[in-house]
C-alpha cells in the first residue's frame, strides 16, 4: 500500500491481498466486479484508507510538520500497538516538532547502532558525542534549547560560530567541525523524516584558513630531553625528590612516542605489540583507534632502550590520563628549558618530522606509520623542510652522470 503526501511517496507495507492485474481497476484504485470477494477486498482497502486519513487529519490538526516518511512511521507504530493489544489513539499525539538537541540524540542512537555493526569507530562516536554536548551547552547558555530545528538559519550558524570562538575559545578548525556536525545531523533528520525541511541545506561552512600547528622537537632538543637528569634537580633542592619518578616516567612515555608516533589513546590502550625479528630489530604494530588503520614501524635505539627499561613488557610502560600527562609535560619543558608548551600531541608531530625530514621517508609511508587514511591529513603533523629538499634535489652533474 502506497501513501502520497505533498507529492512525496512512502510504502506503508503489504495489504496481504493477492491480486491479478486483470482484477485491479487502476484509475479508481479498487478491485473490479461485484463479486463477494471483490467487495470484501474493497472494504478492507477502504478501512485502511480511512485509518490513514484519520491519522493524517489528527497530525495536521495538532500542527505537526508532516512528511510521507513521518506518516509511515506513525502508521507503523499504530499497527504494532494494535497487534500487541495496546492503545493506539494516543500515538498520534507524540510530538513531531524536534529541537536540535533531540535530533542530535536520535542521530547519536543511530550512530551507536552503526558502531555495533563495525561501520564507524568508537573514537568517531565519542567525537560526535562531544560535538553534540558542546552545541547543547550553546543552546542552554542562550536559553534556546526549545527552538525547533526547522527554524535554524544562517544567522543561527553565525551566532553558534561566534559562541564557540568567544565563549568556548575553540580554534578555527574545531569550530568548523562543529558547524559541519550541525549540517550532518540536519541532513540525516530530513532523510529519516524527522523534519519536513532542512533550512541549512544550502548553508556553506567556510573553511578556516589557519596554518596547522606542527610544533615538534629537533633532534638536539629530543636528545637533551632523553639525557636530562631530574634527580640532579632534586639533589640541588630545586624540585622535590618525590616528583622525580613521575617526571622520569612522563619523559620516557613522551620520548617513546616521539619514536613511535602513537596518539595518546593508542599508546594508553596497550593494544599494540612489539616483536623482535631475525635481525634483532624491534617492530611495533598496532591499529589506530580513530581510523581503524594498521600502523607499524621499526623502533630506533632510544625507543628500544625505554622499552627495555620497563622490563620489555608493554604492561609496565607508564600510563596516565592525557590531562595529567600534559600537566607534567609543562613542568618538564620548564626544567629542560624547551621553548614549547609541551603536550602529548607534540610527540606525535616530532615523530612525523623525524620520519619525513630527517630520515627522508616518503609521505605515503609516514602517513601509514601514523595510522592516517591518506596523506591529506599529514599537513596537520608535518611540513617538508628545506633540509629535506636539499638532500633529495641532486646536482645537475649527478643527473648527467646517471644519464
Amino acid at each position: 500500500m502506497r501513501l502520497t503526501y505533498n507529492a512525496e511517496r512512502a510504502e506503508l507495507g503489504s495489504t496481504h491481498i493477492d491480486c491479478k492485474k486483470s482484477q485491479w481497476d487502476q484509475p479508481n484504485q479498487c478491485f473490479k466486479g461485484k463479486s463477494v470477494w471483490a467487495q470484501e477486498q474493497n472494504a478492507k482497502l477502504a478501512k485502511l484508507t480511512k485509518r490513514v486519513d484519520a491519522l493524517v487529519e489528527n497530525l495536521e490538526r495538532d500542527g505537526h510538520e508532516l512528511t510521507a516518511a513521518l506518516i509511515k512511521n506513525f502508521f507503523a507504530l499504530q499497527h504494532r500497538a494494535a497487534k500487541a493489544g495496546g492503545p493506539t489513539a494516543g500515538i498520534v499525539h507524540r510530538r513531531t516538532i524536534f529541537p536540535f538537541n533531540e535530533l542530535a540524540q536520535l542521530h547519536q542512537e543511530s550512530q551507536s547502532k552503526r558502531h555495533k555493526l563495525g561501520k564507524i569507530t568508537q573514537a568517531t562516536l565519542d567525537i560526535q558525542a562531544n560535538y553534540a554536548a558542546n552545541i547543547a551547552d550553546y543552546f542552554a547558555h542562550h536559553r534556546r534549547d526549545k527552538l525547533p530545528a526547522t527554524s535554524l538559519n544562517d544567522d543561527f550558524m553565525e551566532h553558534l560560530e561566534m559562541h564557540l570562538a568567544d565563549v568556548e575559545e575553540f580554534g578555527g578548525g574545531h569550530i568548523e567541525k562543529h558547524l559541519k556536525f550541525v549540517k550532518q545531523v540536519m541532513k540525516w533528520s530530513l532523510a529519516k523524516g524527522y523534519i519536513s525541511k532542512n533550512p541549512l541545506a544550502e548553508y556553506v561552512v567556510e573553511a578556516y584558513d589557519e596554518q596547522p600547528d606542527i610544533t615538534h622537537l629537533s633532534i638536539d632538543e629530543l636528545q637533551r630531553l632523553i639525557d636530562f637528569d631530574f634527580q640532579a634537580l632534586a639533589d640541588e633542592g630545586r624540585i622535590s625528590a618525590l616528583s622525580v619518578p613521575a617526571l622520569k616516567e612522563e619523559r620516557d612515555a613522551f620520548a617513546f612516542n616521539c619514536f613511535t608516533g602513537m596518539h595518546h589513546c593508542d599508546y594508553t590502550s596497550k593494544t599494540y605489540t612489539i616483536e623482535i625479528d631475525e635481525a634483532g630489530d624491534h617492530w611495533l604494530t598496532g591499529k589506530r583507534r580513530k581510523t581503524g588503520k594498521e600502523f607499524f614501524m621499526k623502533l630506533l635505539e632510544p625507543a628500544v632502550a625505554i622499552f627495555q627499561r620497563y622490563g620489555s613488557d608493554l604492561a609496565n610502560l607508564p600510563v596516565k590520563s592525557n590531562q595529567k600527562r600534559n600537566d607534567t609535560l609543562k613542568f618538564i619543558a620548564l626544567y629542560v628549558e624547551l621553548p614549547y608548551n609541551l603536550s602529548t600531541k607534540i610527540a606525535r608531530k616530532t615523530f612525523a618530522d623525524l620520519a619525513l625530514n630527517e630520515m627522508l621517508i616518503a609521505a605515503d609511508d609516514v602517513a601509514t606509520m601514523l595510522g592516517l587514511t591518506s596523506t591529506k591529513r599529514l599537513k596537520h603533523y608535518v611540513r617538508p623542510r628545506r633540509q629535506r629538499l636539499s638532500k633529495l634535489l641532486v646536482s645537475w652533474q649527478q643527473l648527467s652522470k646517471v644519464a
